[in-house]
């Protein structure tokens, strides 16, 4: 039984900087205390012993504890830029897409820092011989505690994310058939956030409970694949479409990432606890892809270098992943009812009511008779865009507020109302509902207080009405606008009806 002087064998726990190796060739513990880069064989807290494994378990480049030491005691502000120089010299990017690699080289080393809640992943993808894996290997040797994988075996994931807290490149052909194949969707999926687990029944002859073990698979993760990801794992990921631009670049290898790496270890010991300033979102970088590129951003206050780099790299992939969205099926049902919107100048309201079965008949046009969707289905998909939906009559339609419309329209690639809202709009409802009430009931002891109109035709129909009704001249004002009010009503009834 282990006591409590029982050495464990780790090589993480929270506050570690990195294993490193000293002058004799031992491998030490590199740890901040008091402001003060110290390295020691073992730690001791007050209920454990800390001991390192065998250097045969670290399947990466052992930074030099004297080389850490000596940048930990000076200022390196060359560091980002000769990061650049050694990641250009094995292939070929835009200056978009280094800055967004340079950034995430830097976030590896800061992964587990407090402040941070998630890491994206950086996916590589092109067709065959565009340097995929050359890239992903060179920034896998830079990277914090960097392992290249060319298998999807889910124990070893877990092994090297619990017990290591590595950087993962994962260089497969077809990683999301391989993760459904291997029972490892769930790893690719939850390793973006910390404090995830997957878990696996492992003792089942030990009964409830204690069958299971929970294993912490957060991390950094790389991906180069020639297939399409899932899109749900491709929310996670910061794509870099890898251009054609063949050249001789040299072969990546450890050993020449190496001084970089020990750089870049004394940089995650000066920052390891600093704290973040708060940050306002950017506009253009919403949802998900703000919550995985703040990190970055956090990163970024970190360095010498210009905020707007950043922000213009992050942005060009906030247009690729909104011309994406714009090609799925939510896309094309988010088109559709921004053109009914537009046709009928729905968006001066501030709510209105789309039937289901217009969304339908425009979504089968143009496809072939045996693709038709069907209404169940058309209703389903609505349904699960968190669109809210009622019958009446027997007949389905959707009800969208002003506000639910320009979150769609962000959120699939469109502009929002306000850079496209058109000149001739009719106040908003409440607007429309308050200028109606000033011009019928001036004057009067008793208003009657109708509801709002739903649309530009239900405004038009009602005031022509009033007006007939008025020319005849033989009524008081209250009786005329209840006549008109009962005639709209009515007119509703018929005007719901899909025919």
């Amino acid at each position: 039984m282990e006591t409590f002087n029982d050495p464990t064998l780790s090589a993480y726990f929270p506050g570690l900087v990195d294993i490193c190796i000293n002058d004799d060739g031992e491998l030490v513990y590199a740890i901040i205390q008091d402001g003060k880069l110290v390295f020691t064989q073992e730690y001791v807290t007050e209920t454990e012993t800390f001991s390192i494994p065998e250097k045969k378990h670290f399947q990466f480049t052992i930074p030099r504890a004297l080389e850490v030491a000596r940048y930990f005691n000076q200022e390196d502000v060359s560091l980002y830029d000769d990061l650049l120089l050694y990641l250009k010299r094995f292939s070929a990017l835009d200056d978009e897409q280094w800055a967004v690699v340079a950034h995430y080289v830097f976030l590896t080393y800061l992964h587990d820092h407090p402040g941070i809640d998630y890491c994206p992943y950086i996916l590589f993808n092109a067709v065959a011989e565009r340097g995929k894996s050359r890239t992903g290997k060179s920034v896998t040797y830079v990277a914090f505690r960097g392992i290249h994988l060319i298998e999807l075996r889910e124990a070893t994931i877990f092994r090297y994310s619990q017990n290591l807290h590595g950087t993962l490149f994962l260089d497969l052909l077809d990683i999301s058939k391989k993760a459904e194949r291997g029972g490892c969707e769930d790893i690719l999926l939850l390793r973006a956030e910390k404090g995830a687990k997957c878990s696996r029944v492992q003792y089942p002859d030990q009964g409830a409970f204690n069958d299971t073990v929970y294993y912490d698979i957060y991390g950094p993760t790389i991906i180069s694949s020639n297939e399409q990801l899932h899109k749900i794992l491709e929310t996670r990921c910061l794509p870099i479409i890898m251009p054609n631009l063949p050249g001789n670049y040299e072969n990546p290898r450890p050993e020449l990432a190496l001084e970089l790496k020990e750089r870049l270890t004394a940089w995650r010991a000066k920052h390891l606890l600093t704290t973040f300033p708060n940050m306002e979102t950017i506009e253009g970088i919403s949802g998900r892809l703000w919550d995985i590129t703040q990190p970055m951003f956090f990163v970024n206050s970190l360095l010498p270098v210009e905020h707007q780099i950043l922000e213009d790299s992050i942005l060009a992939i906030a247009g690729e992943k909104d011309a994406s969205r714009k090609e799925t099926l939510e896309g094309r049902l988010v088109a559709i009812i921004k053109e009914i919107t537009d046709e009928n100048n729905f968006e001066c309201l501030m709510e209105w009511n789309i039937k289901t079965n217009d969304i339908r008949t425009r979504f089968n046009q143009g496809r072939p008779e045996d693709r038709h969707v069907s209404p169940q289905w058309i209703g389903k998909r609505l349904k699960s865009m968190s669109l809210k939906s009622r019958s009446i009559h027997g007949y389905s339609e959707i009800i969208i507020t002003s506000q639910e419309y320009d979150t769609l329209l962000r959120q699939y690639g469109y502009a929002g109302r306000e850079s496209s809202k058109p000149t001739n709009c009719l106040p908003e409802k409440d607007e429309v509902y308050q200028e109606h009430l000033e011009e019928v009931g001036s004057g009067r002891h008793s208003a009657h207080r109708y509801p709002p109109f739903n649309s530009p035709e239900e405004r038009e129909f009602y005031d022509e009405k009033l007006q007939a009704l008025k020319e005849e001249g033989r009524r008081a004002d209250d009786e005329i606008e209840l006549m008109a009010h009962e005639a709209l009503e009515e007119w509703r009834k018929y005007d719901g009806l899909p025919f």
